[in-house]
């Protein structure tokens, strides 16, 4: 007779039981947290406060915000610990939002001359180990460790505790504002631009400065002096002295828990990052290179429009050729080239003849139609034409040109747009004409078919307006002018599309916010409206979102330095505005030159991008370009293939990829993976089907992400009663809709499916008692499961004899149970050939096989198993763990024949608990 005291975990779905580890109920001890994914812990600071025995070093973190277990390096030691490491390095911070180098730099390689070269986590990583907090309400602010020596063996404490800010910004250099700033406990001043504290020792400064090569990081005061050796914790640049320190940032949210939400039993729907296109420029093969007649500053650029038609991308300007590559051959082809769409390759069947620059151009289905300075000099007439998008020779029949009457410059057109069969146009101009001359008064609008001006809609501007965007109810206009229709208008109008147009009244006249008190620089180079919001920009750097049916302001922007806002575009839910801008945008700010009321300050190189709907600013945007002059983009435009086409004095892109002036950016992915299929327990592990080649799986348990992993099976080595989840993840971050639920318990393996058994076998009726408590069956023999004869399978093989064979088997085993109380079910995993019976405590719990009623020594089963399959199947029956008691428990099965005459017999059986 045989004892079994349970000590295994196990999770089941259905009749599918599988061991995780090894345990004995109500004796496991729970895991230090942190020390797995499975164990996350919300913060460096709980897990100290949890374990303050806990040693610097790496720990696994996770709140709701960061969604999945991360590691991190954590500071135990320093001022109570609970410290989490966020980045380090000596010389050469980006202070980029997307942070530097990788997470498992920063963490792997916390110190010493081996994390000279600067990591640092991105910004959406900060945010997530704050988990929704503040960063102003950071108790102990944003700790910066220093060495002030060269050797490092001293290092400084600087902390400083940020005023007003909500989210994490990198952009320490441009000048965030301070609550308070210490430096090893002594108060300090100033932002965290430049901090001082009285000494050279005591002040850091981020800013980039020439005498430092531009090159960024915690620099002390001009007193404290390094050396250019790599092996040096003081770096100096030249002779300039303030060396740049290896420093480590720290932050400490004190955080004991996060705000997991319980995932329903449908589970999650997916989703997907923010629809940006790439930081990454993608090639252009051709470019446009030179400058007609020379000349400087932001009326002399390569490129001022685009335009895309089908396969074809329009570009104008002011450029003198077209170029293949950065050394390729140059073409003369001024002012207006063709470019195809997908491959960026020249379209030299488009071959315009014009002799003035192109300012805009509009795709008007079976025509291109262009504006600018180009014209017959003589007559100063010009301006407008309408072009073959396939050879750029001149429509027969649309000859409109425009011309001035007074003025001795030449008549333009600066903005075009198309809508409802018009073209709307603004510039220098007084006159338009198609045959018989129309006068207006700087702006008009024409057919799109055949270029017939309207002779109704003739707003009259006393300045030229310089961008016009057109809907089916409104016209906005932006530029030089004070007034429309000799009403005021500040540099901004908004007009009817009907006859003898009007100012819509109570918008841009009465609720839009220059971001200068200086009339004559709040003029507008952008106005568009995207969905239900108008932007705004230009003149004093600000770009601005309002509300389509009030004009109140959603958001608004200031760049600096340099930044005038020139164009703006819209792509997947995403506004793109360029501006001749390379370092700081001051979100919610209003004014220029001191931007004031800013909640945060992020970095912009020539193209920033705005959630379309709220008007906040997206950091994770952040393109490397270069322009000749730094005039940035003037215009851009969306294709059909996802991409974003820009186009001024650009020059490079990521990398030093030459851009001959103008480039694209592309979409990046932003579709949800399919979903993970048939989540079931299989073998001892979870299992699914696969998603897409190369997707990760995020494993759910309960309410949160406990593991990431590459394969489609895991095992929790935590065990117990849980409810399980599986999504795809790919490399861009967007997520699956999960699995449905799969509900887990926790179980206990009373008996083993190759358990050792008596068992007799002797042809005697033991009537009923066999079966009870207490019974003796001391002179039955022993064998282990699977018992029997026949199949040549058998671990305990029952003799046969001769036929005619003992119609039952019996079969006895018992099982320690200290305390039956914490056990909800049995259940029993069966197999038998051909009919059993199976008792608890001489109890019956099932049978299978066998008749109703009585069951005697002689009830044959009522169908002899022929197929192996069912021979092999296990039969699940499920009872009360009522039926137990503490101490010693009797588990019997008898199993009957179909006849005397049977060629085999077949027995195993499990028993679960589950608490």
């Amino acid at each position: 007779m045989r004892s079994f005291t349970p000590r295994a975990l196990a999770i089941v779905l259905g009749a599918a039981a599988i061991a995780v580890v090894p345990m004995t109920p109500g004796t496991a001890e729970a895991a230090p947290p942190g020390l797995s994914a499975e164990t996350a812990a919300p913060s460096c600071w709980a897990i100290k406060q949890q374990n303050p025995a806990s040693p610097d070093g790496l720990y696994w973190l996770q709140t709701a915000t960061l969604i999945a277990p991360q590691q991190f390096y954590c500071d135990q030691t320093t001022d109570g610990g609970g410290w989490v490491l966020i980045g380090r390095g000596r010389e050469g911070w980006n202070f980029q939002y997307g942070g530097q180098g990788t997470p498992a730099e920063v963490r792997s390689t916390p110190d010493g001359t081996a994390a000279f070269r600067v990591a640092a986590l991105p910004g959406d990583t900060v945010q997530g180990l704050l988990d929704g907090g503040r960063v102003d309400a950071l108790a102990d602010g944003v700790r910066i460790r220093r060495a002030s020596t060269a050797d490092g063996s001293v290092r400084q404490e600087l902390r400083w505790k940020l005023a007003d800010r909500k989210d994490w910004s990198w952009t320490f250099d441009a000048g965030h504002p301070l609550a308070s700033a210490t430096f090893d406990g002594a108060a300090g001043t100033g932002t965290t631009a430049d901090t001082r504290g009285g000494t050279d020792l005591k002040r850091v400064w981020t800013t980039k400065s020439a005498t430092k090569g531009y090159t960024r990081g915690f620099n002390f005061g001009a007193g404290v002096t390094g050396t250019s050796a790599a092996t040096s914790y003081l770096w100096q640049y030249a002779a300039e002295r303030n060396a740049t320190p290896f420093a480590q940032v720290f932050i400490r949210p004190k955080l004991t828990s996060s705000d997991f939400r319980a995932v329903p039993d449908d589970g999650l729907p997916a989703t997907t990052v923010t629809p940006l296109v790439s930081n990454r420029t993608s090639p252009t093969p051709w470019g446009v290179t030179g400058v007609v007649g020379g000349g400087t500053g932001e009326q002399n650029v390569e490129v001022q429009s685009m335009a895309v038609l089908g396969d074809t991308l329009y570009v104008g300007g002011k450029f003198e050729y077209v170029q293949r590559g950065a050394a390729g051959e140059k073409i003369p082809q001024p002012y207006l080239a063709a470019f195809d769409v997908r491959s960026g390759e020249w379209k030299p069947d488009f071959r315009p003849v014009l002799n003035g620059q192109v300012w805009d151009i509009q795709a008007a289905g079976d025509k291109i139609i262009i504006g600018g300075e180009f014209g017959d000099a003589a007559t100063n007439t010009g301006g407008l034409a309408a072009l073959d998008p396939a050879t750029g020779a001149p429509v027969a029949g649309w000859s409109t040109k425009v011309s001035h009457t007074t003025l001795t410059t030449k008549a333009l057109v600066r903005t075009l747009d198309q809508e409802g069969g018009w073209i709307y146009l603004g510039g220098t101009f007084n006159r338009i004409s198609s045959g018989t001359p129309v006068t207006v008064g700087r702006a008009a609008r024409v057919r799109a078919s055949d270029g017939k001006p309207d002779g109704t809609w003739k707003p009259t501007f006393d300045g030229t307006p310089i961008e016009l965007d057109a809907t089916a109810e409104r016209v906005y206009v932006g530029g030089h002018f004070s007034n429309v229709n000799g009403k005021p208008a500040r540099k901004l109008a908004v007009l009817t599309t009907t006859s003898s147009p009007t100012q819509v009244a109570g918008l841009a006249d009465q609720n839009w916010k220059p971001s200068t008190g200086d009339v004559q620089k709040q003029y507008r180079q952008v106005v568009r409206e995207f969905g239900d919001r108008v932007w705004i920009g230009g003149s004093e750097h600000d770009f601005q979102a309002y509300t389509k049916d009030t004009f109140e302001r959603v958001s608004g922007h200031i760049t600096r330095a340099g930044g005038d806002f020139q164009a703006a575009a819209e792509l997947d839910g995403v506004v793109y505005g360029a501006c001749h801008c390379g370092d700081f945008v001051y979100n919610d700010a209003s004014s220029y030159p001191t931007p004031t009321g800013w909640s945060n300050a992020h970095q912009i190189t020539f193209i920033g991008a705005w959630d379309a709907r709220s008007g906040a600013y997206l950091p994770n945007f952040s393109p490397i370009l270069d322009a000749r002059a730094g005039m940035g983009p003037w215009e851009m435009v969306a294709d059909a293939n996802g991409c974003l086409w820009f186009g001024g004095d650009m020059k490079a892109g990521a990398g030093g990829q030459w851009l001959g002036g103008f480039g694209r950016l592309c979409g990046t992915d932003h579709t949800a993976p399919a979903s993970p299929s048939g989540l079931a327990v299989r073998g001892g592990v979870l299992t699914w089907g696969a998603s897409e080649s190369g997707a990760r799986y995020e494993v759910l348990r309960d309410d949160r992400v406990i593991a990431v992993v590459s394969g489609t099976s895991y095992t929790d080595p935590a065990g117990g009663s849980h409810r399980y989840f599986v999504r795809a993840i790919d490399a861009a971050g967007n997520r699956s809709a999960t699995t449905a639920v799969l509900a887990v318990e926790q179980q206990t393996v009373l008996i083993q499916d190759k358990a050792s058994w008596r068992w007799n076998h002797d042809g005697a009726d033991l009537g009923t008692a066999w079966r009870e408590p207490g019974f003796d069956d001391s002179a039955w023999s022993t064998g282990q499961a699977e018992l029997g004869f026949g199949d040549s399978d058998e671990s305990g093989l029952i003799p046969a004899g001769q036929t005619p064979r003992p119609l039952t088997a019996y079969f006895r085993t018992t099982v320690e149970v200290a305390d039956p109380s914490v056990y909800n079910r049995l259940l029993v995993d069966l197999v038998r050939d051909d009919g059993a019976v199976v008792y608890v405590n001489g109890t019956e719990i099932g049978r299978d096989n066998l008749p109703a009623g009585d069951i005697g020594y002689s009830t044959p089963a009522l169908v002899g198993l022929q197929e192996r399959a069912d021979e092999r199947a296990r039969i699940r029956f499920e009872a009360s763990a009522g039926l137990l008691v503490p101490g010693t428990n009797t588990i019997a099965v008898e199993v009957h024949q179909a006849n005397a005459w049977s060629a085999d017999l077949s027995f195993a059986l499990g028993l679960t608990a589950t608490g």
